[in-house]
């Protein structure tokens, strides 16, 4: 799913640059919104996080570690006997309910349909490969699909439903886990928060605090009364409304222990997470009782970091599927404002990256680690500060002057010329046959499994022992999902920051090149069938 854009995007191409500082001035003038304002005290801890290349980043909210998704209970099943008919189960996915249609011939399962899901496309896509186990194997007791664990499981689930309508085992025997608003993230893991350090009381008053939920920011008001924690209501939160509503009933226990140490809601961790966070980041700002002996302040913001002109400054990063486009607003050296204008990336992976607009603002530094869960998006957004900020420096550095060097008036010589025989040498053979080769490979899954192994093939062109063109690549077999056409296409082609597979090689002229990020399993599929294109155009001897 494509991220939306603001209908800006298109009207920023036909403005000047002049007008178009001027109008983004003005759109930004007087805007205010929680999530990109400066609220203080972030929860001090500490994790560590594998981003896409590998390296592990520390990362500067609180403490987060990761749990297994839930799995599926094998079910003491009968073997056929079910009546002839078609029945129909329901099970909770990660969005909600998937429905699903069994058809039983001869005491047999014969067909598994999807009958509706609230599930993303990719994940319910993936997991529904473990139908047709189910059909191969006349078995529930079937391995979900890593990658798609939670629409595995709802699947699983609806298919044990039906099938207890056609006189299978007790729906009660198959020891499914609670699913019934449990949040997901892109590696199917999710977090937990560890314990604080806390102050018995805190100043009277009524406080705002900001955590990260799954979707996005959620901003709670905190009340305190007596020192005490009295009240807590949610003004703003972009998690869906079963797993938001699941988490609210630990903001009661944070009440009645006066403490943020409690556990998560089971089935809404991510967005017990961002409550447990907004509650925190709230009482910071209530600081400690005059009376507590806590040393716990309330950072100030740095100041004038970036010595550049006053100003609006646009600048694009490179995230997941696309540009990431945002505006930077610089005053008195300090950013003071920032406007996502556009992204390509999905929506609720960005949202989720977005709280590092928040981040910058507090700590006016994009030396940041990304979000747990949407590292791309987080890194499209910071390089596009980044090079929001490149702009301003350049605008300060606008009244440098060229220098021209003149060069000395021409001299006549005169050049003799040496004629030498000329050598003959013999022709080196070529290494490969002029032609269009076909290559093929197997586009493997990495450790996350997130799809099906399926077949490759590449068309390459060799004229005059180079690589001319390498075009025609295409999935296919009957485990090919054509969501992996974006993938792809992604590598073959690369990005407007990063090189395709077909352009390294091209330039190249080996296939020792770098996959593409974001993509790289096609882009070692791409690879090995183009090196088995190659091994074809090979001239023998």
């Amino acid at each position: 799913m494509q991220g939306k854009h603001t209908p800006w995007a298109s009207l920023f191409g036909f403005l000047p640059a002049a007008l178009l500082a001027a109008f983004v001035t003005i759109s930004l003038h007087n805007y205010t919104a929680p999530i990109f304002s400066v609220e203080q005290g972030d929860t001090a801890g500490s994790t560590q996080e594998t981003t896409a290349n590998g390296k592990k980043s520390s990362s500067k909210t609180a403490a987060v570690t990761t749990k297994a998704a839930p799995t599926v209970e094998p079910l003491a099943e009968q073997t056929g006997g079910y009546k002839d008919g078609t029945y129909t189960g329901s099970g909770t996915g990660f969005s909600g309910l998937i429905t699903v249609q069994v058809v039983i011939e001869g005491g047999k399962i014969t067909d598994i349909t999807i009958v509706s899901t609230t599930d993303d496309s990719p994940y319910i896509d993936n997991a529904s490969a473990l139908l047709k186990t189910i059909i191969a194997t006349q078995s529930t007791n079937v391995d979900t699909v890593s990658g798609a664990t939670y629409s595995s499981v709802g699947l699983i689930s609806a298919v044990r439903d039906a099938l207890q309508k056609a006189g299978g085992s007790s729906a009660g025997d198959s020891a499914l886990p609670t699913l019934a608003a449990t949040n997901n993230n892109a590696s199917g893991d999710a977090p937990s928060i560890s314990a604080v350090s806390e102050p018995s009381s805190y100043r009277d008053g009524t406080y705002v605090g900001t955590g990260s939920g799954f979707a996005g920011a959620i901003t709670v008001q905190v009340t305190v009364s007596d020192g005490k924690i009295s009240d807590i209501s949610v003004l703003s939160a972009s998690d869906d409304s079963p797993y938001l509503d699941n988490a609210m009933s630990l903001l009661n226990n944070i009440i009645a222990s006066n403490s943020t140490n409690v556990d998560t809601v089971s089935g809404a961790t991510f967005s017990s997470v961002g409550l447990i966070e907004a509650v925190r980041n709230a009482l910071v700002n209530a600081g400690a009782d005059s009376g507590n002996n806590s040393e716990e302040t309330t950072p100030e913001v740095p100041k004038g970091r970036f010595p550049y002109p006053d100003g609006v400054y646009l600048g694009s990063g490179e995230g997941y599927r696309g540009e990431t486009t945002v505006a930077v607003s610089l005053k008195d050296g300090t950013i003071d404002n920032i406007m996502v204008m556009n992204t390509e990336d999905d929506t609720a992976y960005f949202k989720r990256a977005e709280s590092l607009l928040k981040q910058v603002l507090q700590q006016q530094t994009t030396d940041l680690d990304a979000i747990s869960g949407a590292t791309f998006s987080s890194e499209g957004i910071l390089e596009a500060i980044v090079d929001a900020l490149e702009q301003a420096k350049q605008a300060n550095s606008g009244n440098q002057t060229t220098t021209v060097t003149t060069a000395p008036a021409e001299t006549t010589t005169t050049t003799v010329v040496t004629t030498k025989p000329v050598e003959t040498t013999e022709p080196t053979p070529s290494l490969y046959i002029d032609g269009e080769y076909i290559g093929s490979a197997v586009c493997y899954p990495d450790d996350d499994e997130d799809f099906l192994p399926y077949d490759l093939t590449v068309k390459v062109c060799i004229e005059n022992d180079q690589i001319i063109s390498i075009t025609d690549v295409e999935g296919f077999g009957a485990d090919y999902d054509s969501a992996n056409d974006w993938y792809i296409d992604r590598a073959l082609n690369g990005t407007k920051k990063i090189s395709g597979i077909a352009a390294q090689i091209l330039a190249a002229q080996t296939t020792d090149v770098d996959a593409v990020s974001g993509a790289t399993c096609s882009s070692d599929a791409i690879l090995a069938a183009v090196q088995d294109a190659l091994q074809q155009a090979l001239r023998e001897g």
